[in-house]
């Protein structure tokens, strides 16, 4: 029975989200749509059936409801320009509760040059953004559980400020095939926010699947179906040697092959790209490392400390 009644809800849910449609580029907060955590990024953000560690309060709350102990991460990314990003996630399992899980997000876009309506000069001015989530996860039989984020969304530019809250709802199911899982993710669900005007938040769906073919090998795929733009099929994985060292890649497709293809028409719908990255192990510890190449942006580095504990 509780099979069913969470099958329901996510039916009754996912059945609605097609109906949220917003124009390419117009959502609020975006900032929502930026990647964390360097494996998950390295694998092409395809993180949706796996889940197994901190990374999962951001991707698929119910994930962390398998996990055994504490985990951590804490990461930098070296973005376009002159931004940058840090973002720190953990999840601390209770025995026989849940797992609790939390996240803090910060955006730094840097320093901007400021002109008047006449085009004088009014100095630099600033902008950047603040995210904490808050999450809860917990079987709902074995094979299946259910996770809950709850966001605080902070946006400020040139001493303005906005803020909202959203939240995300998840399941993920452990098949009887073993190794394998799936999982979805309906992230930011919200009011809409902004300054002079409100826009929706950037809501997005994920399905994805994971199988583990030993205990160091793991192939993951999603599909992402945002609210403004075509969606995203991605495939990626891992393979660890000895304990220690983890090498990773991924791909998502989104319409085209060329980041830098600029003829009528291009835009993010047409966009696919290729990641790489690498980890390193040594007891709790471990360091991950994301290449993401962006095209004629730039390529963009992300780094984490992990630990558990």
């Amino acid at each position: 029975m509780k099979k069913l009644m969470l099958a329901a809800f996510f039916a009754a849910l996912i059945g609605g989200a097609p109906g949220l449609k917003a124009d390419q580029g117009t959502t609020a907060a975006a900032f929502l749509k930026l990647a964390t955590g360097p494996r998950v990024i390295a694998m092409g953000e395809n993180f949706t059936g796996l889940a197994d560690d901190a990374n999962a309060v951001r991707y698929n709350a119910a994930g962390t409801a398998y996990l055994d102990e504490g985990e951590a991460t804490l990461m930098h990314a070296i973005w376009i320009e002159d931004i940058f990003y840090d973002d720190l996630a953990a999840a601390f399992p209770m025995k026989n509760i849940g797992t609790v899980g939390t996240e803090i997000f910060y955006l730094n876009a840097g320093n901007f040059d400021g002109y008047d309506a006449a085009g004088n000069s009014t100095g630099q001015f600033s902008a950047g953004a603040l995210s904490a989530t808050l999450s809860f996860a917990r079987k709902i039989v074995d094979s299946v559980s259910f996770g809950l984020a709850a966001k605080y969304l902070s946006e400020s530019i040139d001493g303005q400020s906005s803020t909202g809250f959203a939240v995300d709802l998840s399941t993920l199911y452990k098949t009887p095939i073993k190794g394998l899982s799936a999982g979805i993710n309906v992230a930011n669900l919200g009011p809409a926010m902004g300054y002079s005007q409100a826009f929706t938040l950037p809501v997005n769906v994920r399905f994805g699947a994971a199988y583990s073919a030993a205990k160091d090998i793991n192939v993951v795929c999603d599909y992402t179906q945002p609210i403004e733009t075509a969606g995203v099929f991605g495939i990626g994985g891992e393979y660890g040697y000895r304990d220690f060292l983890v090498v990773r890649g991924g791909f998502k497709f989104q319409g085209g092959f060329d980041y830098n293809q600029v003829e009528e028409g291009y835009g993010p719908s047409a966009a696919a790209g290729l990641t790489l990255g690498m980890g390193l192990k040594y007891g709790k510890f471990g360091f991950d490392y994301a290449y993401a190449p962006q095209g004629f942006l730039g390529d963009t580095h992300r780094f984490a400390l992990n630990f558990k504990f």
